[in-house]
């Protein structure tokens, strides 16, 4: 908001989110809503994105940066309510669209037959997806609905997960908490080594519900060859960075979202550079 206006007088494009936060989110739901636009000549009003196996490391700079929010968070009652705001990212005077609200509980979902726990990137990565939504001219719909979760193995694992999460939320949330805590978190400036990193992965897979007909659902995979955070992000940024001088730009000056900006040319570039692929699961 602060800085919309100046980038398009300047014809300046900011790009944010440019990493595992939250690339494969945004171009992943692109890429599904295209093949169901495709091949059923409409979008679907529903998308779940769930994260299955995946390992990685963290870093002392995502730990900081996260106790940060929730600091500023703690002393601000109005900081709180824009954290809850699944539409925070909406274009200003844009009405938001259905009401929604995180996820905070386990949860069974029956379109993957599976137990889910809170997913703790997804309150940055659905906000993106919608601002996409908004800023691209709502092609997927005003009541365009996107959620994301984490698969869990069984109910048991899912509770547990859940209440590991609502544990470190509750401790970091206080300045006591806080501070009991950051000596025994990585320092800021360290993080996975290179073994971890080159051993890492992920796998996202995003649900596409048709709005009329179940049986045309559709389902991709997002996979990456790397470490999340500081494997496939480091590609995902240097590949975007790329998309943004070379590739025919597709927006004027502004603040946008990577699908919004970037859309297939940096989803070819992710396939062919950076260990990242978007696939069909045919299965489904």
């Amino acid at each position: 908001q602060r800085h919309q206006s100046d980038a398009e007088s300047s014809g300046a494009r900011i790009v944010h989110s440019c990493g595992f936060d939250s690339v494969p989110s945004d171009l992943g739901n692109l890429f599904v809503q295209t093949a169901m636009q495709e091949t059923y000549g409409t979008a679907a009003t529903r998308v779940r994105c769930r994260l299955g196996k995946a390992s990685g490391g963290a870093s002392g700079g995502t730990v900081a940066s996260l106790l940060g929010v929730l600091e500023e968070a703690s002393n601000s009652p109005e900081l709180r309510r824009q954290l809850r705001n699944k539409y925070l990212l909406y274009p200003q005077g844009e009405p938001p669209g259905p009401e929604v609200k995180d996820q905070y509980t386990p949860r069974y979902d029956s379109k993957f037959s599976q137990w889910t726990c809170p997913f703790v990137m997804a309150t940055i990565n659905e906000r993106v997806v919608r601002r996409s939504n908004a800023v691209m001219g709502f092609p997927w719909g005003r009541e365009f609905d996107y959620d994301e979760a984490q698969l869990c193995d069984n109910r048991a694992q899912a509770v547990a997960f859940t209440a590991g999460l609502g544990t470190v939320a509750a401790i970091s949330g206080t300045r006591l908490g806080r501070s009991l805590m950051k000596p025994i978190l990585p320092k800021p400036g360290t993080g996975p080594d290179l073994q971890t990193r080159e051993a890492g992965f992920f796998n996202l897979h995003i649900h596409a519900e048709h709005p009329q007909d179940s049986s045309k659902d559709l389902r991709a995979l997002v996979h990456g060859d790397r470490d999340p955070g500081y494997g496939a992000t480091s590609k995902m940024l240097g590949e975007a960075a790329a998309s943004l001088v070379f590739d025919e730009p597709q927006t004027k000056g502004g603040v946008w979202t990577p699908a919004s900006a970037l859309g297939f040319s940096l989803l070819d570039r992710l396939e062919e550079h950076a260990g990242v692929s978007f696939t069909l699961d045919e299965s489904v």
